[in-house]
């Protein structure tokens, strides 16, 4: 729902406490199980709250609401966090319908979990990343359907992911199957009993999943691990009850070979067919042409192979199996019998050139491609890889200090005097030297006054640079400081030349919403320091959340960013910033703000 950006969202503005608290009483009312972690009064019981303090940890003091609109056209209302995690969504005009968010997932207090949950395999399916619907084969535990819950036509539902331990939340989701859980499972299980092959359409929407725009939108809290919850209302009775009419669809399930989705990765230990080969290409290869640009054609089959195809192979093929994903090991063998079979399906058009077969175009509008949804590459992986490598290395080697050096050019109506002290138009040169010349030229011309050295007169070209009138007479510093006043300014940093004054990195101390305070870094794009990295950095550094966000008061022509951490962090971002080289005069802690 949220795989592309918002459509349109508007700022968010804090809502009453009465509305808070009928907000809470909703919550409450829509999902019954949030009782179960309650206490009863006087009541101090582990693993339970006070109806008072659970209610915060569903809508926190300070929670702040906003209309949006997602890029299908889909209308609601966002619950944002004092910091801006959205918490609660209510979707389509009118609705009363509460939907939690994987944020609200993350800040829930341990053994709180009061919704139901599915498990899904890991490495997450792609697809799903990628926006797809769920459908029933990618859920986990099939052949033990008392770990799954009861789920009805529209329940919203918990998506976790791990190994046979702790799992961790990942994504929410909403039944769309017309007969729920157990109607579909049982169609699944009796298809797969007669062999019949049939597509048994979607289980679920999902609402909302780990990195799709919604959780880019916040913090990005952790998310903690935790034992998977027994279901409070499971599927089939568990075995050691009585049997149940259910049981059936239990065994049913159990005869179900590890195809139908209980673990659709692929162990390390096992080779892959040459089918799975072909159809790993057939992915990669539609990744390629939903990206290529079509100026990119002409192009040689062989060259679109290794320069494109092999580094969008999916990034969820293990890594021990991602060489046997080559045209050799499928069922074509060859390149050029590959190209012609895809050449025969209408999505390209291959012409042949002293025997090499080259690919001339595409058709973007082919449903293969039109209907293909992205997914991470192993390009992008192995990029990712070397990053982190990067970083790893970087924080290994001994601490380095950036070459940073201010310089100044003549401008305006400076630029005469300076071309008289032998300074051209465009150079760039160090502050150090400006007063030496300045004095030679007071020398030179006998403009000092012989009465009062602080004096000077001005003639044309000096008068020109400070502002003044020919003849008149000025102090010797300020006219200094007027002629640096006139520079063009200019910083190099590690030898790269950027124009303007060099502004120090500020750190600030603000308290947001009552007592909560967060720490903001801007003005790290002047050290080139980019504000994702650092934000990750923090994160780790710090132990707590961060988020990046549009510098407040800066033109968005700029793209000036600012780096938000929770609590007070001053030190710890000086810290980091001296590792990589700021040195510390330019980087100005302004302490607390209001």
């Amino acid at each position: 729902m949220f795989k592309k950006a918002l459509a349109h969202h508007s700022n968010a503005t804090p809502i009453r406490s009465s509305a808070r608290r009928a907000l809470v009483t909703s919550i409450f009312a829509q999902y019954p199980a949030l009782n179960e972690s309650v206490s009863a009064q006087g009541e101090d019981a582990p693993g339970k709250l006070s109806e008072k303090d659970l209610g915060r940890a569903l809508v926190p003091e300070g929670v702040r609401s906003s209309n949006f609109e997602t890029s299908a056209g889909i209308e609601g209302i966002m619950y944002l966090s004092p910091d801006g995690d959205p918490l609660w969504l209510s979707i389509g005009r009118g609705s009363k319908e509460l939907v939690p968010t994987l944020s609200l997932l993350a800040h829930l207090p341990p053994h709180v979990h009061p919704f139901p949950v599915l498990q899904l395999p890991v490495p997450i399916p792609a697809p799903l990343l990628a926006g797809a619907a769920l459908f029933l084969p990618a859920v986990r535990h099939l052949q033990t359907p008392w770990r799954l819950p009861q789920l009805a036509p529209g329940s919203i539902f918990a998506l976790v992911a791990g190994g046979s331990g702790d799992v961790s939340y990942v994504g929410i989701g909403r039944v769309a199957a017309a007969d729920g859980l157990e109607g579909a499972l049982t169609r699944l299980v009796k298809h797969r009993t007669e062999g019949v092959e049939c597509d048994e359409g979607k289980f679920a929407d999902i609402i909302c999943i780990t990195d799709d725009h919604l959780w880019d939108m916040g913090s990005k809290p952790a998310l903690a691990s935790f034992p998977l919850p027994k279901p409070r209302e499971p599927l089939v009775t568990p075995p050691q009850a009585e049997s149940t009419d259910a049981d059936a669809a239990k065994e049913g399930v159990a005869a179900l070979s590890l195809d139908d989705g209980e673990e659709p990765t692929v162990e390390e230990s096992e080779p892959l067919t040459a089918s799975e080969v072909s159809t790993l290409l057939t992915a990669a290869f539609l990744q390629t042409l939903s990206t290529l640009s079509a100026a990119t054609l002409p192009l040689p089959a062989s060259q679109l192979y290794s320069s494109h195809i092999l580094p969008n192979r999916p990034a969820y093929i293990p890594a021990a199996r991602r060489d046997d994903v080559v045209i050799g090991r499928s069922e074509w063998k060859k390149l050029t019998k590959w190209m012609k079979e895809v050449a025969k399906d209408g999505i390209i058009k291959t012409k042949e050139t002293k025997g090499e077969v080259v690919v001339t175009s595409f058709d973007p509008k082919h449903p293969a491609i039109d209907g293909h949804v992205s997914f991470k590459t192993i390009s992008e992986d192995e990029a990712k890889a070397a990053r982190r490598t990067a970083r790893e290395e970087e924080a290994a080697a001994p601490p380095k200090t950036l070459d940073i050096q201010e310089l100044w050019r003549p401008a305006g109506s400076s630029a005469a005097f300076w071309a008289a002290c032998g300074i051209e138009k465009g150079s760039l040169n160090q502050p150090s030297s400006i007063k030496p010349l300045f004095d030679a030229y007071i020398e030179k011309n006998g403009l000092e006054d012989k009465e009062h050295r602080r004096l000077v007169a001005l003639d044309k070209p000096l008068a020109a640079a400070v502002g003044a009138k020919e003849g008149q007479a000025l102090v010797r510093d300020e006219a200094l400081r007027r002629l640096r006043a006139g520079l063009g300014w200019a910083v190099s940093i590690g030898g790269t030349v950027k124009k303007g004054a060099l502004n120090p990195i500020t750190i600030q101390v603000k308290t947001r919403q009552g007592r909560k305070q967060v720490t903001l870094v801007a003005g790290l794009e002047g050290f080139v320091i980019d504000p994702d990295d650092f934000a990750d950095d923090l994160r780790r550094r710090c132990a707590g959340s961060t988020s990046v966000q549009p510098l407040t008061g800066a033109s968005p022509k700029l793209n000036l960013k600012e780096v938000m951490v929770q609590g007070t962090q001053g030190k710890a971002v000086t810290e980091a910033l001296v590792e990589r080289g700021v040195p510390r005069r330019w980087i100005k802690d302004e302490g607390k703000k209001k």
